[in-house]
């Protein structure tokens, strides 16, 4: 049964691009482009995953904005793990689980530990998944805004399959 679970990962394999909207009551909204890969580990039954963005300027110019690299690996039967560590120092570890709705694969996360930010307080992570597209919501709370509430969205496409 393993097996099939580990399906859902292969899914996400490949290279994702697309654009995304920032916002949160301490950031001006920001528009970004993103790229997204989720590598196999063919001894391993996980994926390396690594994420970057770059806000989009008014000249069209370009800056790095986030990075984070980390890993998700199937946790049980049930469950997955997303480890990941990003580019201001947060460690963030997530469990959540993966489900079908029709043709798409919907993956929600929420945040079992993070470190190095004591702003912190919760975070969501949902992916959705239909054929080449790949949309996702990521939700938080901090202790200057202790409700859940979407930070970021992002709606990428598969531009390199496996």
């Amino acid at each position: 049964m393993i097996h099939e679970q580990v399906d859902f990962l292969q899914h996400l394999i490949g290279t994702w691009e697309g654009f995304g909207h920032a916002e949160y009551p301490t950031i001006a909204p920001t528009r970004y482009r993103e790229v997204l890969i989720f590598r196999v580990h063919p001894d391993k039954p996980m994926l390396q995953v690594e994420q970057k963005t770059w806000r989009q300027h008014t000249d069209l110019s370009e800056s790095l904005l986030h990075w984070e690299f980390g890993f998700m690996r199937q946790a049980d039967e049930a469950h997955y793990d997303w480890t990941n560590t990003q580019n201001n120092g947060r460690i963030e570890v997530m469990r959540g689980h993966f489900g079908l709705n029709g043709q798409q694969v919907i993956g929600d996360f929420s945040t079992e530990t993070f470190a190095n930010d004591p702003r912190m307080i919760e975070a969501t992570r949902r992916l959705v998944l239909d054929g080449d597209q790949l949309r996702y919501t990521l939700s938080m709370a901090t202790n200057a805004h202790p409700s859940l509430r979407i930070h970021l969205e992002g709606d990428l496409r598969r531009t390199i399959s496996p």
